[in-house]
């Protein structure tokens, strides 16, 4: 069976599975890129190497300012033409972002009588609700209930296509939106980590992502802050990751890098799980969520605050980190000391590696695409009529 993945740009992270899933499904996968690439975006990454045969659209995709939010607009125009010449049998395309070019996949799907999968998030939660959302609600709504299955990236968008969209049940199923855990752990270098150890006579506390507003990755520098008022000088904090912040975070954080006490990677594609391996805690002030996966993967405590959802199915207050309900930097700070002084750290550690080896990793990913896969051919399966009753 063929099966088409539309991708609006394409991820290092999104590879990753695309080029696990190719190898490990019995299906045969075809790979689209929006081509969605501009310069400020820091998630986006189309271009990146890879193996696979990828098919890139040509794509408009201005990105809109409205009511204080930025509104991505994601157009390839030439999809359908492609689609109509590769001719797959099911189409998992992602859902609300991308709702111009699921037009043209559900065209496909009613002409050739293919199916078609949502998969997403579901509601952005720090996403406000404007005028734009109530004129484009209807189409994405009616799209979305066009669909044969769902693919839900988290228990949150279960939840949410369930509960509040009111689809059935039957319809919708999770694939845990997860890191490839070998990849991960092959990328760690024993000489790399131990050099990155050697730099730090402190515990690590780390971030990784984007410098970004939405991920408040000031926050985290505020919380050392009221750690070392406290007399705590055993605590630095690591950034990896680049952008927009960085300069002035920088500068702000002068005195804190120059006593060792904060330090500034940059962007690391290959090798970021040498700075998971050093470090001794993960955290997430603002958006996020995959990150929370990539650090279990190698056993480490996360604290998070209200990030995609996925934070609600890894972390479990206590266990494994903690999920704050507020963006109060003395309470941040206080997570910090009760998992770095707990006497059960290690215990921590254990339990994180655990749920990423029993119940959120990418081998049920891969199970649940191909789940939904099965579920949305069988809708379209010919219903041959009873010999019985002829």
């Amino acid at each position: 069976m063929k099966v088409a993945f539309f991708q609006p740009y394409l991820a290092a992270w999104r590879l990753q599975f695309l080029e696990r899933y190719t190898a490990a499904s019995r299906n045969e996968a075809v790979v689209y890129d929006g081509g969605f690439s501009p310069v400020k975006d820091e998630k986006s990454v189309t271009g990146h190497n890879t193996a696979l045969a990828v098919r890139r659209l040509y794509s408009l995709s201005p990105t809109l300012g409205i009511g204080g939010q930025p509104y991505p607009i994601y157009f390839s125009p030439f999809l359908l033409f492609r689609l109509m010449r590769d001719r797959p049998d099911v189409v998992i395309t992602e859902g609300e972002i991308n709702f111009i070019n699921n037009i043209s996949v559900w065209v496909y799907c009613k002409l050739f009588r293919a199916s078609y999968v949502w998969w997403s998030l579901g509601k952005v939660r720090t996403r406000r609700k404007t005028t734009v959302n109530k004129i484009l609600d209807p189409v994405i709504g009616f799209l979305l209930f066009q669909s044969d299955a769902v693919l839900a990236r988290n228990g949150y968008a279960v939840r949410y296509y369930s509960d509040v969209m009111g689809m059935d049940s039957e319809r919708i199923f999770l694939a845990p939106n997860s890191m490839d855990e070998d990849r991960a752990r092959l990328e760690v270098n024993e000489s790399a980590t131990n050099l990155l150890e050697s730099k730090q006579l402190r515990k690590v506390v780390l971030y990784v992502g984007a410098l970004t507003g939405s991920k408040r990755p000031g926050d985290l520098l505020a919380a050392l802050r009221i750690l070392r008022s406290r007399g705590r000088e055993d605590i630095s904090v690591w950034y990896v990751g680049d952008g927009p912040l960085r300069a002035q975070m920088e500068l702000d954080a002068a005195d804190e890098i120059a006593s060792g006490h904060c330090h500034f990677w940059g962007k690391v594609f290959d090798g970021v799980g040498n700075f998971f391996e050093a470090s001794d805690l993960v955290v997430v002030p603002g958006l996020g969520g995959l990150v929370i996966n990539h650090a279990m993967i190698f056993g480490k405590p996360v604290i998070s605050r209200v990030a995609d959802g996925t934070e609600e199915d890894l972390i479990h207050n206590g266990k494994n980190g903690y999920i704050l309900d507020d963006y109060d930097t003395g309470k941040l700070a206080d997570a910090i000391l009760n998992v770095l002084d707990s006497g059960e750290y290690h215990d921590m550690c254990r339990y994180s590696r655990d749920i990423v080896e029993n119940t959120w990793n990418m081998k049920l990913m891969i199970q649940g695409v191909d789940n939904a896969v099965d579920f949305a051919v069988l809708k379209h399966a010919p219903k041959h009529s009873d010999p019985g009753n002829r």
